[in-house]
């Protein structure tokens, strides 16, 4: 924890000691098991503000799945985040906590049968917990629970001040239904709605009730700055009389509710890039020395100052030059080239990286900095093989056309960790299809998940087997396609969910399973690949028996959106 952060909470503590507050709370945003470490710090440091209560707004755990043992264990490891929070904690169910029909009982378990949507009084403060995903109706607040809400609001005489929690800011959807129900809120004490679910911070007073939305840890793209509207952070709640305070604290600093205008993360986007990544070509050697041309782009309405700085560790790495000033006119880019040398020995931790930062002057005319990173990559490779022998396509892969060198591993982390379970894949093509297969080892196929169903089956919940082509290269867009041990498919493509075919068989042996794809090179939009065409191209592996469950060949972010700029590279040979 940041030295900053100790001396201001323990002052906090101190002044909170000689002025005791009536009534202290905090609020957590979406955390999803995303970002583990940045909730437990997070989790860390709202328990040193000894606050009277702890709220969560919703998505605790990953959820998306079918397999209530796969949430189970979810809920597992959230409970483990939170030990060591000790006040009363006040769950509200998101749409990861309650994806699926099948996981919703493990929400039951885990918080009881009156935490669907529940109210909770301490003193004359009173708390409404809301849920919009009664029976998988997924954002919407059925009459039921309204007519309920409404005998809560009025039940209370002797209650002050009323705070409501509903993950989905329905407010911001200009929802119909909340419309009429704010309508309702305002007569009576609710001093503020919190909310989540959209990764932003947003704060408005609407009719004389606060509203947030929140995010505690969720995955966040571009922008991780509080001042430009979406970081990481949590909110702390102080209550005394008919006064309330409130403070959001990110990274070790604390800001006012106000701080950041409501159109501020919008705004951002303009002002931030996306981090990128050079892929570098190894070419067999111990060194290289290349020449790399860096487009440094500019959408904002205003000319800006970038400040470029190189950071690394290694000695052994030369970059010329190792900082640069550079000024890029409104809606326009610059180019700049930078001569590198380096040794191929580097893991993906410790090639270098290029800060680009610029200063940002927020709507409500804060100075801050706007950063984002250019990082470099040496990407895995594997070859395609011409085979023109025919296959039965059974999921076994027991024909020799098998038999080519593939990808022997997946791995965990950035560190090259392998997966618990060996995984390889061979790649072969023919004159129209292209042939993938995958092996899995599996010491208790029993145990196998396989429940994906439904119109959008969410595979990915299940035990599976990913394959991501980025046919060409612009590290953009791509095509995805999956599959569970018993051939329920998902796949995806710049044209969306299901826009493509493919054939795919399944096998489950006794301590493994397989599964052999064939994919016309017409559905990906492409003539047969000419020799030393280049694909991008990377494999995934969910094993919910393992944590972590996720492995990959080229190591991507864990969660969505996907990063077809580290993909590795598919060659023709």
């Amino acid at each position: 924890m940041k030295t900053k952060t100790l001396v201001i909470i323990a002052t906090l503590i101190i002044i909170g000691n000689i002025y005791p507050q009536k009534f202290r709370f905090v609020v957590f945003g979406d955390s999803q098991l995303q970002n583990p470490a940045e909730f437990e710090t997070i989790v860390k440091d709202a328990e040193l503000l000894k606050p009277d209560l702890f709220l969560h707004v919703g998505d605790m755990i990953h959820g998306y799945t079918y397999n209530i043992d796969v949430a189970r264990r979810q809920w597992k490891k959230f409970n483990n985040q939170i030990k060591p929070l000790s006040a009363k904690f006040l769950p509200t169910p998101g749409n990861h906590d309650v994806t699926t029909k099948e996981i919703e009982p493990a929400y039951i378990e885990n918080w009881g049968k009156d935490k669907l949507y529940y109210s909770y009084k301490v003193g004359v403060n009173k708390f409404i917990i809301l849920n919009p995903f009664i029976n998988q109706e997924f954002y919407k607040l059925p009459k039921k629970e309204i007519d309920w809400l409404l005998r809560e609001l009025k039940s209370d005489k002797d209650v002050e001040n009323i705070f409501i929690s509903i993950h989905v800011p329905l407010y911001l959807k200009n929802d119909s239904t909340w419309n009429s129900v704010h309508q309702e809120l305002i007569k009576y004490p609710v001093r503020a709605v919190f909310t989540g679910h959209n990764h932003i911070y947003d704060y408005r007073n609407i009719d004389g009730i606060d509203y947030f939305c929140l995010n505690s840890s969720g995955n966040l793209r571009s922008v991780n700055n509080h001042l430009a509207g979406a970081s990481h952070h949590f909110l702390f709640v102080t209550v005394e009389n008919d006064k309330i305070d409130y403070a959001v604290i990110s990274n070790g600093e604390f800001f006012g509710k106000d701080a950041v205008n409501p159109n501020e993360h919008k705004r951002a986007k303009d002002y931030w890039e996306d981090n990128k990544t050079i892929a570098l070509n190894k070419n067999n050697s111990a060194r290289i020395d290349t020449t790399l041309t860096i487009s440094i782009p500019n959408n904002s309405e205003i000319s800006r100052k970038y400040f470029l700085d190189w950071e690394y560790q290694n000695e052994d790495i030369k970059i010329k030059p190792a900082k640069e000033i550079v000024i890029v006119d409104s809606k326009s880019k610059k180019e700049i080239s930078f001569d590198v040398s380096l040794p191929t020995s580097l893991s993906r931790l410790t090639l270098p990286r290029l800060r680009i930062s610029s200063e940002y002057i927020t709507l409500n005319n804060y100075k801050t900095e706007s950063e984002y990173f250019v990082n470099l990559f040496f990407p895995p490779e594997i070859e395609a093989y011409q085979i023109n022998d025919e296959i039965i396509l059974d999921g076994t892969m027991n024909e020799a056309a098998w038999e080519v060198p593939g990808i022997s591993q997946l791995y965990i982390d950035y560190n090259s960790t392998p997966g618990s379970n060996k995984t390889t894949v061979k790649v072969f093509y023919d004159d129209e299809n292209l042939y993938i297969g995958i092996f899995g080892k599996e010491p208790e196929t029993e145990k196998l998940s396989a429940f994906a169903h439904g119109e959008i089956p969410l595979v990915f919940g299940d035990d599976d087997f990913e394959i991501f082509f980025d046919t060409n290269r612009d590290l953009k867009t791509f095509y995805r396609l999956m599959v569970n041990p018993v051939g329920t498919i998902l796949n995806s493509s710049p044209k969306g969910l299901f826009s493509f075919d493919f054939s795919v068989k399944t096998f489950v042996g006794d301590n493994y399973w397989s599964a052999e794809f064939k994919i016309p090179f017409a559905q990906l939009n492409e003539q047969k690949p000419n020799r030393k065409d280049i694909w991008g191209f990377n494999v995934r592996r969910h094993r919910q028996q393992s944590d972590p469950n996720q492995s990959d060949w080229s190591m991507m972010q864990t969660h969505p959106p996907y990063q077809p700029e580290y993909f590795g590279l598919l060659i023709f040979n």
